[in-house]
């Protein structure tokens, strides 16, 4: 064998032994394959709807009136205005209710025209002020009284009353509900479950609902005194749990 054919078999053996190196090298560095046998399965779930109810007597009240005048001019509107609503205020604190249960919730200065039904702009002929009020109570042999004594003192606008509970009355009926609910939901997924032969493991999932209604009275203007009837409020809630089962 020539001398340029015995270099040319070391070429490529040490060509050959430089690839085996590399593949043993990769072979080493690479992590080894992770093998799954599939995601865990979805767990057996029920789900139910649990409903709680509280009913109870409101410990507030909220009547909400105004006062409107009109006049040729805006200023005049405003003016007559005010010295009415000041007229109304003080006839409240005659009757015992301080001003921090009374709150302005609205107040509009708006032009009264010769024709407010033509498409055709119209001569301004006033303005129209009207302020809101609300007055809260928690004392409701007030209502009728407070009633009679805004009316009388010269407001003339009576939207009506509206019963409701405190804040901290309603966190605590809705807490009392709450727990109802619970109650519920948990007595119907054991029936379910006792009845189809299964077990229950556990609640995985709670989405609670509140639900509460204040009353509205409408008033007109009294001929009398004001008789006032709270009644009673409900609060519901009601719960969706998902259960596990096995």
């Amino acid at each position: 064998m020539s001398e340029i054919a015995n270099r040319r078999v070391y070429y490529l053996a040490a060509v050959a032994m430089v690839a085996i190196v590399l593949i043993s090298a990769i072979a080493v560095i690479r992590p080894p394959a992770i093998q799954t046998t599939g995601q865990n399965p979805s767990p057996k779930t029920i789900q139910v709807t649990g409903v709680g109810t509280v009913t109870a007597p409101p410990d507030q009240a909220v009547l909400v009136l105004a006062v409107q005048t009109q006049a040729d001019s805006a200023t005049q509107a405003a003016s007559d205005n005010a010295a009415t609503m000041t007229k109304v205020i003080e006839a409240l604190g005659g009757i015992g209710i301080e001003k921090d249960s009374i709150e302005t919730v609205s107040y509009t200065l708006s032009p009264v025209y010769q024709n407010p039904d033509q498409t055709v702009p119209s001569k301004i002929v006033g303005y129209t002020a009207v302020n809101t009020i609300q007055v809260t109570l928690q004392d409701f042999s007030l209502v009728g009284k407070a009633v009679d004594a805004t009316v009388s003192a010269g407001a003339n606008v009576v939207q009506g009353i509206m019963f409701t509970f405190s804040a901290a009355t309603l966190a605590t009926l809705q807490k009392q509900a709450l727990g109802q609910a619970i109650q519920d939901a948990d007595g119907q997924a054991r029936a379910l479950a006792s009845g189809l032969g299964i077990n229950i493991v556990g609640p995985i999932s709670v989405t609670p609902g509140y639900n509460f209604q204040p009353t509205y009275q409408r008033l007109s203007a009294p001929s009398q005194a004001t008789p006032i009837q709270p009644g009673t409020l409900q609060v519901t809630v009601t719960v969706e749990v998902t259960y596990e089962f096995a």
